[in-house]
């Protein structure tokens, strides 16, 4: 009997039972979800500074890949040293053409300019695909809005497609065969006022124009020899030492009157506003509401996936008339204001109100096109199409060099953290916004806001940039 109680006490008292069992694990139902409340709470927050801060992230990223600068140009002068030039032909590193021979099509033509040559590559869409180093049989996953994304990524489902090349024929059709970039005539202008290590440049652009790749694009391939020389010899190091920023220091998404007025939460202190370069990336308006659609970012309108863009009422628009008014958006818009004018509208110093999708594009891009400061406005389709042109006429705008290797990018410049989920890449791109079906596959499906389109998107930058009619 004593030792049965003894027995008992033992296992009380922590012992191990006899016979050598093991005791059973103790499972404290309270502290475990208590602790998993915890993980869970500050997963949440993670997530929303990650949201919250993703621009500034991204700007700290540029800010240390600068750091590597000076080691990336001596490794690129030694990897340039291997480069075979011979009979007008460029070799990459994987000896893929780069330049075929001179064509008559104006597919491929080499026009001279003061400091360098600029290269008209062929627009055939597989040979671009070669000069971007991306293969076509890996297919794609196209851009979709963020939160299908976030569940596919979650379940593990794969979303690849396989890639179907658009003609260069659909190609033309909808963009035309060659570059179209405003604001050239007043470069010069723009280097005699500021002087070479003090010029810098960046994107500025309405949401989902591509502001993202722009600034990537550049960091890659265009350098402010002066301004990086003036660095290395102060031996100071942070953003901008190459003279590319990540964006407008006004902030990128505002209108133009916003310059001078107005500075962006990320990448504006000590800048000097009349020494930036605004470089404002436009798209195609048809490409751009369905681009909206998938991810609206800071603009706020009625719409539903059976209905967007919404630029009209329709059936699913409760207390509204079929087909008649507008349906307004409004546009959240950083606010950091300084300065007397221009405010924002008084009454709420957030949001300015547009009467409609096609309003926003027309409004915002007509006050850039009609600034009385050097700028660029370029289209996105060109940094598919005429990457190396493109971004070569913009970095000798701005006063840079052209690395000798043109480098693309191939995954999504946006990345695919917080708003960003979704955003397609190089390939997506292509197949999408070449094929003159899927321009307007999903978009414009009411007659009644393809009949408002066709009135109201604004004839002139339509016909300026290139963009095939509705």
């Amino acid at each position: 009997m004593n030792g049965h109680k003894h027995s008992h006490s033992s296992q009380r008292d922590g012992g191990a039972p006899e016979g050598g069992g093991r005791r059973p694990s103790q499972f404290n139902t309270a502290r475990t979800a208590w602790l998993l409340s915890i993980l869970l709470m500050l997963t949440i927050i993670t997530q929303f500074i990650l949201i919250a801060y993703h621009e500034e992230i991204l700007y700290q990223i540029n800010s240390l890949e600068e750091e590597l600068e000076e080691f990336n140009s001596i490794a690129t002068e030694t990897i340039n040293a291997a480069y075979e030039y011979n009979d007008g032909v460029i070799l990459s590193r994987n000896n893929i053409p780069m330049i075929a021979k001179k064509e008559t099509n104006n597919s491929t033509i080499i026009h001279k300019s003061s400091s360098k040559a600029y290269y008209y590559y062929s627009m055939e869409p597989m040979d671009i695909l070669k000069r971007a180093g991306v293969d076509s049989s890996a297919g794609f996953i196209p851009s979709m809005q963020g939160r299908l994304a976030r569940a596919a990524a979650k379940s593990g489902e794969d979303l690849r497609q396989e890639a179907t090349l658009p003609s260069r024929s659909e190609i033309v059709s909808m963009y035309g065969n060659s570059s179209h970039i405003v604001g050239l005539e007043r470069c010069e202008e723009f280097r005699d006022l500021v002087s070479p290590e003090n010029r810098l440049m960046g994107p500025a652009g309405m949401f989902n124009s591509a502001t993202n790749l722009l600034n990537k694009l550049l960091k890659l391939n265009c350098v402010n020899e002066q301004r990086l020389k003036q660095a290395r010899t102060k031996g100071y190091r942070g953003g901008g030492n190459t003279g590319m920023l990540l964006q407008a220091p006004w902030g990128k998404h505002n209108p133009a009157p916003w310059r001078l007025h107005h500075l962006a939460a990320v990448g504006s202190k000590g800048v000097n506003q009349t020494e930036f370069l605004p470089v404002v990336m436009i798209k195609d308006p048809i490409t751009w509401m369905a681009s909206m659609c998938r991810h609206s970012y800071e603009a706020r309108w009625r719409h539903v996936k059976e209905h967007c863009p919404n630029l009209v009422p329709n059936k699913y628009d409760r207390k509204r008339k079929l087909g008649e008014g507008t349906m307004g958006v409004q546009v959240k818009f950083a606010t950091r204001h300084y300065g007397d004018e221009p405010l924002p509208d008084p009454h709420n110093k957030t949001f300015i109100r547009y009467d409609s999708l096609v309003h926003l594009w027309n409004t915002w891009y007509n006050q850039w096109y009609n600034v009385s400061f050097p700028r660029l406005i370029v289209r996105f389709e060109d940094l598919m199409l005429h990457a190396e042109e493109t971004v070569s006429k913009v970095c000798e705008c701005g006063g840079g060099t052209m690395q000798e290797k043109f480098r693309y990018v191939e995954q999504s410049a946006k990345g695919q953290g917080g708003p960003h989920a979704g955003s397609a890449g190089f390939l997506a791109s292509l197949v999408t916004y070449g094929n003159s079906t899927l321009r307007n596959k999903g978009i414009l499906t009411d007659e009644h806001d393809v009949k408002f389109a066709r009135s109201t998107l604004d004839k002139n930058l339509m016909e300026t940039f290139g963009y095939a009619p509705i």
